[in-house]
């Protein structure tokens, strides 16, 4: 009699035990995770992120007030630092509003673009207010590996970094491929 209870109990909690299953599943098991990094990809990895932080804090002042020349003026102090990341690879930070607007760029260069404002990885980075990357293609057939991050204020987006990073010197200096480039979140 217990057990014909006890299946009775059991019929009963399964339909239970199926949707908590598929909720552990869906919360533990598929949470997407970060493939290994090789060595390259993973030095590549800390050091855009320590740059990045360093950057992050020096211009979250001078962008909240929009004043350009202290932009201009904290990305050369800053640059020395910032150039260990890349210290024989040609890089660009940019400095955009919260329109996806160029309000500078380092180093300077003429006729640069000002208006990223429908590149995906600049609207994904302002929309989600996490840091974005994508790879770039050049009309002379190069590429670029770019990084956008959002900078916050008070929970506020006052607008994004970017960094652009010359694939073939990251290949040439970290050993990395853009695939695995693709596959990193500075998110974590």
């Amino acid at each position: 009699m217990e057990t014909n209870s006890f299946k009775t109990n059991l019929r009963r909690f399964r339909p239970w035990l199926a949707w908590f299953s598929l909720l552990a599943m869906l919360f533990f098991g598929c949470q997407s995770q970060e493939p290994p990094l090789r060595a390259g990809a993973a030095e590549f990895k800390k050091e855009v992120k320590d740059c990045l932080k360093t950057l992050q804090t020096s211009l979250i002042e001078p962008l909240s007030k929009r004043n350009i020349p202290a932009l201009n003026e904290t990305l050369q102090k800053v640059e020395p630092q910032a150039i260990k990341l890349c210290r024989m690879c040609p890089f660009r930070i940019g400095v955009l509003n919260q329109e996806g607007y160029t309000l500078t760029v380092y180093p300077p260069k003429e006729g640069a673009a000002d208006n990223f404002s429908n590149y995906e990885v600049v609207v994904q980075a302002l929309k989600s207010r996490r840091t974005a990357t994508q790879r770039f293609f050049m009309q002379d057939g190069s590429q670029l590996y770019i990084i956008c991050v959002p900078l916050l204020k008070d929970d506020n987006v006052l607008g994004l970094l970017a960094l652009a990073v010359n694939a073939d010197e990251a290949k040439k200096r970290w050993d990395m491929t853009a695939e695995e480039f693709l596959a990193i979140d500075f998110n974590r």
